[in-house]
């Protein structure tokens, strides 16, 4: 009987100091961690497949835009013009050397050598953007998400290769070539650029626009800072003045990639497509 009675004064006491110490005057009341739980983020894929069908292949420029110009112009930038002197046998031919080209033309005591090379004029080359190492894995990430809505992705270097195969002569009209690889394997052309923006979670404010390659026409164009949504209720943790709720994390790229690319696929959903 005594011992039983100890166990419950003992009881009683610990949790009498339990009570106090929730109860403390001037403190904050002491609650136990809410685990972090994330709402579903809604996704457009399913109804995105259904859009588009078979004609889902769709060539990304990101921080990229396709140049205006429809052919591609050069100029002379140094033109060399010898005649020789000696004697020599008959040779016409050309000649590799480390400045171009050569055209050698030799008639029994003269030769005539012809040197030309030739450039993009500033300006007017297509343009070739290399992304950062952060920037590629974005590009990344927004591509794997849109695959889930049956996004097939072309691959605009390779494209133009293919295109340009069989293309001959020394000027060849490179902004002909893309257009043409353009047309041969995409049915979409997407751009994605950004600028910088102190007011949005990831530093960039983002534009995406997406044409159709068989009319021009703009199906999706819109401007949006891609900012995470609500991650849930945050757990509580110590603070200086007792238990408060944690900050909530900064996004990542990989984060930013996905809620860009959710929000094309919304819209790309909603888009009418002619068939």
């Amino acid at each position: 009987m005594r011992l039983a009675m100890t166990c419950a004064v003992s009881v009683a006491l610990m949790f009498t100091a339990d009570a106090a110490a929730q109860m403390r005057a001037g403190q904050p009341q002491v609650l136990a961690p809410t685990p972090r739980s994330a709402p579903p983020a809604a996704t457009p894929w399913s109804v995105l497949r259904g859009k588009l069908g078979t004609r889902n292949r769709v060539m990304l420029l990101w921080d990229a835009e396709l140049d205006s110009e429809v052919n591609t112009r050069y100029r002379e930038v140094e033109t060399l013009d010898r005649r020789v002197q000696g004697a020599a046998a008959q040779v016409d031919g050309v000649v590799d050397s480390a400045a171009g080209p050569v055209g050698v033309a030799v008639a029994g005591g003269s030769a005539q050598l012809q040197q030309r090379s030739e450039k993009f004029v500033e300006g007017d080359a297509p343009s070739r953007t290399s992304l950062s190492a952060g920037e590629r894995a974005m590009q990344s990430e927004f591509m794997a998400q849109l695959r889930q809505g049956g996004v097939r992705f072309i691959d605009r270097t390779l494209a133009t290769r293919l295109a340009g195969k069989s293309v001959q002569g020394d000027r060849p009209n490179i902004h002909a070539i893309e257009t043409q690889a353009l047309i041969g394997h995409a049915d979409y052309l997407m751009e994605v650029s950004s600028v910088a923006d102190a007011q949005v979670q990831s530093g960039r404010r983002y534009h995406v626009s997406l044409r159709s390659v068989a009319n021009g026409e703009i199906l999706v164009d819109f401007d949006t800072a891609a900012d995470v949504d609500d991650a849930g209720v945050l757990p509580y943790v110590a603070g200086a003045g007792g238990f408060e709720r944690a900050a909530p994390p900064a996004p990542t790229s990989a984060d930013t990639a996905r809620v860009l690319a959710r929000e094309t696929g919304r819209r790309m959903a909603d888009m009418s497509v002619a068939r």
